[in-house]
């Protein structure tokens, strides 16, 4: 008996598209870091009785990430209610 071997090759799709994300994530990275590390002055921030010592790069990049969470959120709130209905 022998073993058959399958030599048919299957192309994955979104080859490009995926390595053009990548790319794009990336640089988008790279920039992100480069704002940080340019505004490094330190500020302080006031919040609900809390005081902290930030530098202002850290504290924007807080702030966009608690706003994208709040955004993904309410985003599959909406999808959730769509499928209910």
């Amino acid at each position: 008996m022998t073993a058959s071997t399958d030599t048919t090759t299957t192309k994955r799709r979104g080859g490009f598209a995926s390595k053009l994300a990548l790319l794009i994530t990336l640089v988008l990275v790279a920039a992100l870091v480069i704002f940080v590390l340019q505004n490094t002055v330190h500020t302080t921030i006031n919040f609900l009785g809390w005081n902290f010592d930030l530098g202002q790069g850290v504290s924007l990049l807080g702030a966009a990430v608690v706003g994208a969470v709040i955004t993904l959120t309410a985003t599959a709130a909406l999808k959730v209610r769509r499928a209910v209905r």
